[in-house]
């Protein structure tokens, strides 16, 4: 059994030992609540029953669990030049034991496990059951919805550590040009500059498993809303920005 007021109630308790008044901090615990709301209305729609859609709530709750103790520890998010922050989450739920003070049932464990351990790979790694593969699409699309919010409502300094303008300095690497361009998620290592890192984000869009979610991004206008944010400075990256975003908006109509 699934008690998600119980889990909301421990997860408080976790993350009230962080500074919330960390910028970095506050964004990971409303990303969180975030995640949860957009799990809960695509689960509404697919008509999902009761029981699934509360464990698909309570993976929306704990897939960025690591990411409290990863900025404490390296001030920064940033995987590759830190720690893999879904791993370092199941490690502490399921090696150090952290999963029992969210729910007692064992029974969801491997569900659980796999799920978060998933939600930020570059693909799925391995072949699951249909069962599992459902949740792990599921956190791994509702993840990346909620991203769209937080890119649209958070500093450019809590985001980059850079004002806007030293963003908007920035060029695009040809290789995220290209790979944008295929219509293709982008591999982390191959980000070089900011704008490089806020083409990454929008090319989640490339990546969403569910029609529903393709249809999310559609009617909150998340494309626009994330290339309207900035404006490349130089002329040639500026052409090349625009030309993407018209990419993505054929991609999500079609």
């Amino acid at each position: 059994m699934i008690d998600l007021q119980y889990a909301k109630v421990a997860f408080k308790d976790y993350v009230s030992s962080y500074n919330e008044q960390v910028g970095a901090i506050k964004l990971k615990i409303v990303h969180t609540y975030g995640v949860m709301k957009i799990t809960k209305e695509l689960c509404d729609k697919m008509n999902i029953n009761e029981e699934d859609t509360n464990l698909a709530l309570l993976i929306a709750l704990l897939h960025d669990i690591g990411r409290f103790e990863q900025y404490k520890r390296y001030e920064s998010f940033v995987d590759y030049e830190t720690v893999d922050h879904a791993d370092f989450a199941c490690q502490l739920l399921f090696e150090e034991g952290l999963i029992r003070k969210f729910i007692k049932d064992e029974s969801y464990d491997d569900i659980i496990y796999h799920s978060i351990q998933q939600h930020n790979r570059y693909k799925i790694e391995h072949e699951y059951d249909e069962r599992t593969l459902f949740f792990i699409n599921m956190i791994r699309d509702t993840d990346k919805l909620d991203n769209f919010r937080v890119k649209e409502t958070e500093s450019f300094e809590t985001l980059f550590k850079e004002e806007k303008e030293e963003v908007e300095k920035s060029d695009i690497s040809d290789r995220v040009y290209e790979t944008f361009m295929d219509e293709k998620l982008i591999y982390g290592p191959d980000r070089h500059t900011s704008l490089d890192m806020w083409i990454s984000y929008v090319a989640f869009i490339f990546d969403l498993h569910f029609p529903l979610s393709k249809s999310y991004i559609d009617e909150h206008d998340y494309v626009n809303i994330s290339f309207d944010r900035l404006t490349p400075s130089d002329n040639e990256t500026r052409k090349k920005y625009e030309e993407m975003r018209q990419c993505a908006l054929a991609y999500i109509k079609r």
